[in-house]
């Protein structure tokens, strides 16, 4: 008997396993997403492409899968997912959120595409995203408060995941990207180390900050991605000797507490009292808990410089990469002009020394954290800002971004005005899979799909 439920609901791990079993098919799983996506579309603006015939024919393709017959099961079998439109996809535009590239079809999949379809996932459309992954916003709309931003480049992943369209969607981060807009909606927000994702076939704006990472409800979900679609072998010895380093520590470990520390980043005047006041409550509240040993770490004395050093190498990037389009600026956004008039002032000699700064933060941020497991800190300044105010403050994201180390938000607090923004847990560089468990230690519970109308989903979480 087939099993009848609400499949835009189900996780990852719950709609995997059904599906491998056989008691749903993909195309049952992508249909309960396409109705929803019909529904909540029109409002909410998520999707740069969405094709329901299209999606359901590859869905459709999927169900004569004998799944039982992988030697290893598949760990995204059959699971519906957004793609952010910077990410090359064989049958679908690429527009990377510019009308420069309207219609422009690459004809191949990026690489981290190929991989989720190898594991069995079933792209569903492409999510919108910012003008070529920078500043200016898409039209998405904050589901839990239309009046205030959902954040910027990936934040039609975000709300693609949020309202159960799909329970998978691919971002990037360069700053915050991820982070950011998963802790405006409420959602779970990833990013991994950087190299440990594979960027082929993915927009460039930065060489050393472009990192690759997703959405989902689950800190489960997130982890099952991770290892469905991280680089690993003989063929990435550097990679794997960072995870090994990685096991290792957590295996020394034993049966000892985890060592936390509440991060004090070079932002923390820039967030709202009322956000910085529940995290050192949080804080405080775990460390009564015996499997959690808190202590403090100020990174303000060493680290004080790194928005500076990001910025200089974030702005000088985006003028060698966008040179082509920027011939064309009537037709860029005025943001997109800004930041790279001022990547134009910035010297040679100021880049290079920009970017021997950057390896000397990632080392100095290394030995800070070679005494504890995870960083605990804010993962926004507070709640959403107003859409008549739209500039997001300054808070710590695009740290852990600059030293390359992996992050996850997880939609702990409320504001005053009940909106959602994250606790964003951080550990070393390749310490990926001891985060997950600490964060999933952490918030161990699946998000509800938001609804609208639903009386808790005017406030999400």
């Amino acid at each position: 008997m087939r099993i009848q439920t609400d499949l835009s609901q189900l996780t990852i791990a719950d709609g995997t396993e059904r599906v491998r079993s056989g008691a749903i098919r993909p195309s049952e799983w992508m249909a309960a997403c396409l109705d929803i996506a019909a529904g909540l579309e029109p409002r909410l603006k998520a999707w740069a492409y969405l094709n329901p015939d299209q999606a359901m024919r590859a869905a459709s393709a999927r169900d004569a899968t004998d799944w039982s017959a992988a030697q290893i099961a598949p760990a995204l079998a059959g699971v519906p997912l957004a793609v952010k439109d910077v990410f090359n996809t064989v049958d679908m535009p690429c527009e990377k959120g510019s009308v420069l590239w309207k219609d422009y079809t690459p004809g191949n999949d990026a690489r981290v595409v190929e991989r989720a379809k190898w594991a069995g996932a079933v792209v569903m459309g492409k999510s919108a995203t910012a003008e070529f992954a920078v500043h200016s916003a898409p039209d998405t709309i904050n589901p839990v408060a239309p009046d205030r931003i959902a954040g910027t480049s990936s934040t039609g992943s975000a709300v693609a995941v949020l309202t159960g369209m799909v329970p998978l969607a691919l971002g990037t981060q360069s700053a915050g990207s991820i982070i950011r807009p998963a802790s405006y909606v409420g959602v779970m927000g990833f990013k991994p180390s950087y190299g440990l994702i594979p960027r082929t076939g993915v927009l460039k704006t930065c060489d050393t900050l472009d990192t690759i990472g997703w959405f989902a409800r689950s800190v489960e979900d997130l982890g099952l991605a991770l290892d469905a679609l991280r680089v690993g072998g003989r063929d990435h010895p550097n990679v794997e000797r960072g995870l090994s380093a990685a096991r290792a520590k957590r295996a020394a470990r034993g049966h000892r507490p985890w060592r936390v520390a509440m991060a004090i980043p070079p932002s923390w005047d820039q967030a709202q009292p009322y956000a910085r006041d529940a995290l050192e409550h949080y804080a405080h509240q775990i460390g009564n808990r015996r499997d959690m040993d808190v202590s403090v770490m100020d990174l303000r004395p060493d680290l004080g410089d790194v928005h500076a050093v990001h910025t200089t190498i974030y702005h000088k990037n985006l003028v060698y990469y966008f040179k082509r389009e920027l011939d064309n600026p009537e037709l860029c956004s005025e943001s997109i002009r800004e930041v790279t008039d001022d990547g134009r002032s910035i010297s040679m000699e100021a880049y290079r020394a920009a970017l021997d700064r950057q390896s000397e933060l990632r080392d100095v941020l290394a030995r800070k954290l070679d005494d504890v497991d995870v960083l605990i800190t804010l993962a926004v300044a507070g709640e959403a800002p107003g859409l008549d105010h739209p500039q997001e403050p300054i808070d710590s994201s695009l740290v852990w971004t600059l030293c390359g180390v992996p992050s996850v938000t997880v939609p702990i607090f409320k504001g005053p005005n009940g909106l959602p923004y994250g606790l964003q847990i951080v550990a070393p560089r390749w310490g990926d899979h001891t985060l997950l468990e600490v964060a999933k230690t952490l918030y161990p519970d699946v998000l509800p799909c938001w609804r609208p109308g639903r009386a808790d989903s005017a406030r999400h979480p």
